[in-house]
């Protein structure tokens, strides 16, 4: 009787946060598009864009080419663009730097090349730490290479770090395309999981973290509050980033990027990543997220009273539920679904609490080819 009673109290708490979750990203839609067209009145500092590339190798191109032609249309001639390449990928990504010198010959774009390995843990870190010493801006962004920028970006997110007040200005971002089908459970854990979270935390004011979408802060204040060889030493160098130059805020402007992994190992250790990572930092929140995920209790249920049907039924509708609002919030973020999608979502639903229970054990995530058993690596 009481089971039952606290089972339904859970699942409620469950479909609860659904509907927030959809109420904050229906509301963070309505005011992206109430935002007024940028002014052209003068900005508030020069801006250096810092834009390291991973190796590309084998795998040639995948969204960055669409991130960082988004970014270049935007410059003026208050910003610069450096961008980081590898020597080993001159060759792949020489077409490419063409065409936007020749489509855009106003930019101001730094190609930095480097043949050396990566001096830091973080590979991240590796390349700021050598693109820093060319930047001239004022105000440095830090921005994933996939990252899509809207039209007015880069006007209006200097604008906004002005009358902000904050030590950061960090972005929400979304994930528009499934380049994939493994590449789902990236886009069904952004879009369904940290996007509303990241929002609710936006209306509750500033925050101590930053999201490696965008990072946009004073040159003077990194080099007096941060140490290159903290960040470098860090898993999650947005999350140190952040710590270092709160107070941080979180625009109001949503950035895009896609879901692009090759295989279904990949993505599950990806997910499975992220969520370890988020654990390290903040372990009191992630394992508060028990809280709307009853699909937990319906299943312990089922494993004590395996022959009784309410468990049964009791996992299934939270699950239905599940599928119904990642499927809206992810219409919401402006991500397509197609009908093959349904039958991997309801395996989320499952795999998303596996995952939550397997963060309570020690083990490592594997990143660049290191074993991290903390977010120190240690």
């Amino acid at each position: 009787m009481y089971g039952e009673w606290a089972l339904g109290i859970w699942t409620g708490a469950g479909i609860a946060w659904w509907l927030l979750s959809w109420w904050l990203v229906a509301d963070a839609a309505r005011r992206e598009k109430r935002q007024a067209v940028p002014a052209t009145n003068p900005l508030p500092g020069t801006l250096s864009i810092f834009k390291p590339l991973a190796p590309l190798g084998s795998r040639g191109w995948r969204g960055e080419p669409a991130g960082l032609e988004s970014f270049l249309a935007q410059l003026d001639a208050e910003s610069e663009l450096l961008l980081g390449i590898h020597e080993a990928d001159r060759a792949i990504t020489a077409p490419f730097l063409e065409q936007m010198r020749q489509r855009y010959p106003q930019a101001r774009l730094q190609v930095i090349y480097r043949a050396e390995p990566d001096d830091a843990a973080n590979p991240k870190i590796a390349w700021q730490k050598r693109l820093a010493p060319r930047a001239q801006g004022e105000l440095w962004l830090w921005s994933d290479a996939d990252i899509i920028a809207p039209p007015g970006f880069l006007h209006g997110l200097r604008n906004e770090f002005a009358a902000s007040g904050a030590g950061m200005l960090t972005f929400p971002y979304v994930v528009r395309e499934i380049a994939s089908r493994p590449a789902l459970f990236d886009a069904l854990y952004v879009n369904a999981e940290f996007y509303p979270g990241v929002l609710l935390l936006r209306k509750l004011g500033p925050v101590d973290f930053g999201l490696g979408a965008g990072m946009l802060f004073r040159r003077d204040d990194f080099l007096r509050r941060v140490e290159w060889a903290e960040l470098g030493a860090s898993l999650a160098d947005d999350f140190v980033l952040g710590q270092r130059l709160k107070p941080v805020r979180l625009s109001a402007t949503t950035l895009v990027t896609a879901a692009d992994v090759p295989t279904w190992k990949e993505a599950l250790l990806h997910h499975l990543r992220w969520s370890k990572t988020v654990w390290w930092n903040r372990p009191a929140g992630s394992a508060a997220r028990i809280i709307v995920l009853p699909a937990l209790g319906w299943l312990a249920a089922i494993a004590f009273h395996p022959n009784h049907a309410t468990p049964w039924l009791g996992l299934a509708c939270i699950m239905q539920a599940d599928v119904l609002f990642a499927w809206i919030l992810s219409s919401q973020a402006g991500c397509r679904w197609e009908v093959r999608d349904l039958l991997s979502t309801e395996a989320w639903s499952l795999w998303r609490v596996g995952v939550w229970l397997a963060c309570w054990f020690p083990w490592p995530v594997t990143w660049s080819g290191r074993k991290w058993w903390g977010p120190q690596g240690k």
